[in-house]
């Protein structure tokens, strides 16, 4: 398809006449250009539509559980999510995504994908088994191994897409010191009489907020095993669909509705949660928590 895209383009090229054109004229090569790339993002959408989406409704078994949970069961109600799917609506054939809805979730889909290094894209990392190279996901491991055939296809149409167009901005890396003196801290020190972050966070799959061993002072290992837990619940360099910053930040100030635990901070004005942005934008590090 794309030697064809090429050779259109040329024979368009050869025809064409020679001269000066003026600013409002369109330009055959121009149109025909513009034709292929409304036809690549056809086909890919296409693809999309055919063999990805349906994978986001098919049944899926929780770890070590029984259980039929599937992606939309996460993945539209939380619109908190960097993953936010429209919710399906009822047709004669049952519940499904109109062509509209479909091309919305495209446009989703394709923030978590990364044509220029497709293996490293989130929508193909955060399924795979850790085990396999995944990045962990809080709905579990979907695929054991990159040999799996639904891995593979989605891997075939990311690898389909143009790398300029499908290419991410590069992310901010997160400060571990700033996390292991800064962060760490928030955990365990409640505000206004609650309780805090390490009653409901500091063990399990998700304990993003693990308690010192000691008592006292977290090691190394225990610091970087909590850092690398929070960083499923950050999207770098943009505090407001991270959900480690929105499921405690108070409905009415922008936050999450969907957390069963106290809410830290009633606005994103509160400077505890504007200091934490800050580091979530990459533009704090180091040891000083001064807000």
């Amino acid at each position: 398809m794309t030697m064809a895209a090429f050779a259109l383009v040329a024979s368009v090229s050869v025809f064409g006449t020679l001269g000066l054109t003026s600013a409002t004229e369109t330009r055959p090569t121009d149109t025909a250009a513009a034709d292929v790339r409304e036809d690549i993002e056809r086909v890919n959408f296409d693809f999309y539509r055919q063999n990805i989406e349906p994978m986001f409704v098919r049944p899926r078994g929780y770890p070590d559980q029984d259980g039929n949970g599937s992606c939309v069961m996460c993945h539209t109600w939380q619109t908190s999510l960097r993953f936010a799917l429209e919710d399906m609506t009822e047709t004669s054939d049952g519940w499904g995504w109109t062509p509209g809805q479909s091309a919305i979730n495209y446009q989703v889909v394709t923030q978590l994908v990364n044509a220029s290094d497709p293996t490293s894209s989130k929508l193909l990392a955060k399924p795979l088994s850790a085990r396999a190279g995944g990045l962990g996901h809080t709905g579990g491991d979907y695929w054991d191994s990159t040999d799996d055939p639904e891995y593979q296809v989605v891997l075939q149409w990311i690898e389909s897409l143009p790398d300029a167009e499908f290419t991410p901005r590069p992310e901010p890396t997160l400060d571990f010191e700033f996390y292991s003196t800064c962060v760490q801290e928030m955990y365990r020190n409640p505000r206004y009489g609650q309780l805090s972050c390490q009653e409901c966070h500091a063990g399990g799959f998700t304990g993003f907020a693990p308690r010192a061993a000691n008592g006292t002072a977290w090691t190394e290992q225990e610091a970087r095993r909590g850092f690398d837990v929070i960083q499923r619940l950050i999207l770098p360099g943009n505090p407001i669909q991270s959900r480690w910053l929105l499921k405690p930040l108070h409905p009415d100030g922008g936050g999450s509705y969907t957390h069963n635990g106290v809410r830290r901070w009633q606005s994103r004005d509160d400077p505890e949660w504007q200091m934490l942005a800050a580091w979530v934008r990459g533009e704090r590090s180091g040891s000083s928590c001064s807000m």
